[in-house]
């Protein structure tokens, strides 16, 4: 039973392992994404407005960030999401595919700056999107309860000896 356990271990270790070394990798610079550019583009300071009334409205924000040039932002089916950050009045406009990003001032409805958001080209390799947005809520449990299993098997493989050998000195003591 202990080496069918060492085996089975050992077998959805190595499997585990891919995947622990794309999730751990990518955890990485997702958890350093904010320190680095290339990961996620800085976000601009727009410019001051005094009221809420004074924001510009989002269909504004949609068509300046429709005329920064990107193939992958040229209708409403295109845009993944708009975030507006109020601490420095910028809405974000991303886009679906492509990883791109357009920031455009909320006061102004200017672009204040284009870049590519490969933190979350990261996020979808991390949660296994990336392969095939299926992958994330199939496979990715099964990876846990793997985890999860080895975790077990592990503490079991490491306690068996220490076991092993108390039992084998109270007998040689009992002697």
């Amino acid at each position: 039973m202990y080496h069918r356990l060492r085996s089975l271990h050992r077998w959805v270790g190595l499997v585990c392992a891919l995947f622990l070394l794309i999730i751990s990798g990518t955890g990485l610079f997702l958890a350093l994404k904010s320190r680095f550019d290339w990961i996620r583009p800085p976000t601009q300071t727009g410019s001051e407005v005094g009221s809420l009334a004074e924001i510009v409205p989002v269909s504004r924000v949609v068509e300046a960030a429709f005329g920064a040039g990107y193939p992958e932002l040229r209708s409403r089916d295109d845009i993944d999401r708009v975030e507006y950050h109020a601490s420095k009045n910028v809405f974000k406009v991303h886009s679906k595919k492509g990883y791109r990003e357009v920031q455009v001032c909320g006061g102004t409805g200017r672009v204040l700056a284009t870049g590519q958001r490969n933190d979350q080209l990261l996020e979808n390799i991390h949660d296994l999107r990336f392969f095939h947005p299926v992958l994330r809520e199939t496979l990715l449990p099964v990876v846990a309860v793997g985890l999860f299993g080895l975790s077990c098997s592990g503490v079991v493989i490491a306690l068996v000896p220490i076991v092993r050998r108390a039992r084998f000195r109270r007998q040689k003591a009992g002697r």
